[in-house]
């Protein structure tokens, strides 16, 4: 998979749909915990594409717990995902879905992003960064940003996304101001 090309497309739908959603694959995070989660992430995954869930236990998480959230792709073509933990930072946007699909917590007008950006996590093999606006349960002022990176499952398949998010109020009303932050993700992965 080329995981720019991926990203570009996706990214261009999401202006295009004006989805106020888009993933930045070069990890410019500015915050040092997602540098941090990034690191273990890596360490866990040595020589490996990707670490596997069962090497990463609840002990090396507990600096990030409230703001972990996990599934799992349980079916392809077309993928579904099933909840398997859910911080309660998350959870108190989001609402509480360990143990649901997406197509059970999610509203259907995101359904297919959410699925869309977990499929390419997974398919590209890669950590990627994600900044939206949150569309959930009244809490739409608030923006997140979330590390999303795969995990594999006991034979060595890409199955699980771990992502670490964290939601503030609304910096940007207006759409110009989206759009210069979109501008501002280096090596031109936007394409609008």
């Amino acid at each position: 998979m080329n995981v720019l090309a991926a990203v570009r497309a996706l990214n261009k739908k999401a202006a295009q749909q004006k989805l106020y959603h888009f993933c930045d694959p070069t990890l410019a995070f500015t915050d040092p915990v997602y540098k941090q989660f990034l690191s273990l992430w890596r360490s866990k995954a040595g020589t490996r594409a990707m670490p596997a869930k069962s090497e990463i236990a609840p002990r090396d998480l507990k600096d990030y717990l409230r703001h972990i959230a996990m599934a799992q792709r349980v079916a392809e073509n077309p993928s579904q995902y099933v909840w398997r933990v859910t911080g309660t930072k998350i959870a108190e946007v989001t609402g509480h879905h360990t143990g649901k699909t997406f197509e059970e917590s999610l509203p259907a007008e995101i359904l297919p992003r959410w699925i869309e950006c977990g499929d390419l996590v997974l398919d590209g093999g890669q950590p990627l960064r994600f900044l939206g606006r949150v569309q959930l349960n009244g809490h739409e002022y608030l923006d997140a940003e979330s590390l999303l990176a795969p995990l594999a499952d006991d034979e060595g398949r890409p199955s699980f996304l771990i992502g670490l998010c964290r939601y503030t109020p609304r910096r940007w009303e207006n759409e110009e101001s989206w759009e210069n932050q979109i501008a501002a993700i280096p090596d031109g992965v936007v394409a609008v």
